[in-house]
């Protein structure tokens, strides 16, 4: 499993960058590297971006979840199915520490997508078919591959909060900073995904490889 790190400004939403060692992830790896950490500036990825589309009226979380929801927001907003519609559905299984503000005060629209956050439960694939995005607590290694079994060949976006996850199939991995959020990306799970991920969404990141 591979990584990539990289650093910059995030300048657009285009798919096109403009750097040319960073490579358009999903469609072809020129470059593949140990997996990195890239440690987000809490908010930015998304509000500076432009991508949400309501701001929360109360700080009803603290700033840990506050930065998670930006986090997700902004991945899902620099990300393309296959199939665009109109509904951006991101479902969440399993025990979560940090995803009440994604569940209870998440921006009601991502780009020109209204976005739906709701929990499902029991965790079952057949409930998540018309996920666009899995949001994954706590769910041990043999339950996760099983599902990811399971939904082998949709174009799923995956964000876990277990670091481990990103080694056995999941894209991106959330890390706690400080009272900020980070992530750990895996390129070779995002290859796989169907998905197109723009590559500035780790250009606003802050990074740090792994051993």
């Amino acid at each position: 499993m591979h990584g990539y790190s990289v650093q910059g400004a995030l300048v657009g939403s285009s798919h096109t960058s403009h750097t040319s060692h960073i490579p358009q992830v999903g469609h072809g790896l020129q470059d593949q590297r140990p997996v990195s950490r890239a440690w987000l500036v809490v908010g930015l990825l998304a509000l500076q971006a432009g991508l949400v589309g309501q701001a929360h009226a109360e700080p009803a979380a603290d700033e840990h979840e506050l930065g998670v929801t930006c986090t997700v927001v902004g991945i899902l907003g620099y990300t393309r199915w296959p199939t665009e519609s109109p509904v951006l559905r991101l479902c969440v299984v399993g025990s979560t520490e940090y995803a009440d503000d994604l569940l209870n005060g998440a921006p009601q629209t991502v780009g020109s997508q209204r976005l739906e956050v709701r929990r499902v439960v029991p965790v079952d694939a057949r409930a998540l078919v018309e996920c666009e995005g899995i949001y994954v607590g706590q769910l041990d290694e043999a339950a996760w591959r099983k599902l990811m079994e399971q939904l082998a060949g949709r174009p799923l976006l995956t964000i876990s909060e277990r670091g481990e996850l990103c080694r056995i199939g999941a894209m991106f991995c959330l890390r706690r900073r400080g009272e900020g959020a980070g992530f750990e990306v895996s390129l070779d799970s995002v290859a796989r995904s169907g998905l197109r991920v723009n590559p500035k969404v780790l250009q606003l990141a802050r990074h740090r490889t792994l051993p």
